[in-house]
């Protein structure tokens, strides 16, 4: 898991949000609001939600352009959960939340790979995640 994510607030601009990605060089931030996570915005939202539909990024808000269907683990999710849910979501990236909804961390493909003791699940996951990347291109 990594656990220092930068975060974005939603009152924020999406030229503020493309800032901070270039910034911590991350192309997902969480959304928060008092504190807690409210969405996910990346840099594909950004250039599809906003700049291809005639927005100003300059004056848009970052939580009106935000994924808010949020899937998320908690702290205590096992590893091997977290990579089904990846998989069956075809999602790359996925909140760690408390009990109060803030975000505690952010578990990758890579985290988890790294902590998998079965390659071949890694494997797996990344293969499904990479389905709907190939279906977005």
């Amino acid at each position: 898991m990594v656990g220092d994510v930068v975060v974005i607030d939603a009152s924020a601009s999406l030229v503020d949000a493309a800032v901070t990605m270039k910034e911590a060089n991350v192309g997902i931030l969480p959304v928060v609001s008092g504190g807690r996570l409210r969405g996910l915005i990346t840099d594909r939202d950004i250039i599809v939600r906003a700049i291809a539909e005639g927005a100003d990024p300059a004056t848009t808000l970052v939580g009106d352009c935000a994924t808010r269907d949020l899937i998320c683990a908690r702290p205590d999710t096992a590893v091997g959960e977290a990579m089904e849910v990846m998989a069956e979501c075809q999602i790359g990236r996925l909140p760690v939340v408390n009990d109060e909804d803030q975000i505690v961390g952010m578990l990758t493909l890579s985290s988890l790979a790294l902590r998998s003791s079965d390659e071949s699940d890694a494997l797996h996951t990344a293969q499904q995640v990479s389905k709907r990347s190939s279906k977005a291109a």
